[in-house]
């Protein structure tokens, strides 16, 4: 973690205990030693793992605190490589996350990266969002969701396992924000959400803001 990182997180106020850093950078080395094998994420970002996945990331953790009481439940849908539910799981050790993946390879990985963590607050589970199978029939006080394909396809499945009172975080790009996407406001009125918050912040060495969606049900 370099003197950018460290500042940015500052600037976030965001202090991680020792204990939460031990296990964001046990974290990171583990995905860097599987990546060889795997290829979960792309290689030319190794370098930069803090940089542009870990503080991608943890921008959602401050937000999350403000939002939700401590001992909330969390789903990551599409957890994939771990992002950004195991970093959330490091910062937020007074918060449950439930990483939800449909691929068999990638929830191996979330469970070792899990146990090398000592994430105790942190379950995995091989499925989709909105499928059948163990924990399924689980409500959660928020979904996560950063590596998303079209927000109008996962938006309704996302708010469909809330509580009541629950939101949806979506991470967006700032082109992603600036189109003109009626489908996805579409989806918005069909599922009866409502925008309730964005939250932009920049990482390091980038010009464009980043954004975080914060939907709830009306």
């Amino acid at each position: 973690m370099n003197d950018a990182v460290i500042k940015t997180l500052e600037a976030w106020e965001l202090r991680l205990t020792p204990e939460s850093l031990r296990k964001a950078e046990i974290f990171v080395s583990v995905l860097k030693e599987k990546n060889a094998v795997q290829n979960l994420v792309s290689r030319n970002d190794e370098p930069q793992l803090w940089e542009r996945h870990m503080l991608d990331s943890l921008a959602a953790a401050p937000l999350l605190r403000r939002l939700l009481p401590p001992g909330a439940k969390i789903a990551d849908a599409g957890s994939g490589a771990g992002f950004p539910g195991l970093p959330l799981a490091a910062a937020l050790e007074d918060f449950y996350f439930q990483l939800l993946d449909s691929r068999v390879r990638r929830c191996e990985f979330l469970k070792e990266a899990a146990a090398a963590m000592g994430a105790g607050n942190v379950q995995v589970f091989n499925r989709r969002v909105g499928e059948g199978g163990p924990g399924s029939e689980q409500r959660y006080a928020a979904v996560t969701e950063r590596a998303m394909g079209h927000l109008e396809n996962i938006l309704p499945q996302c708010l469909n396992i809330l509580t009541k009172g629950g939101v949806f975080l979506a991470w967006q790009s700032a082109a992603q924000l600036a189109a003109d996407r009626p489908a996805v406001t579409a989806a918005i009125k069909k599922a009866r959400a409502e925008l309730t918050q964005t939250l932009n912040y920049r990482l390091p060495g980038e010009t464009e803001d980043r954004h975080i969606l914060v939907f709830r049900k009306v």
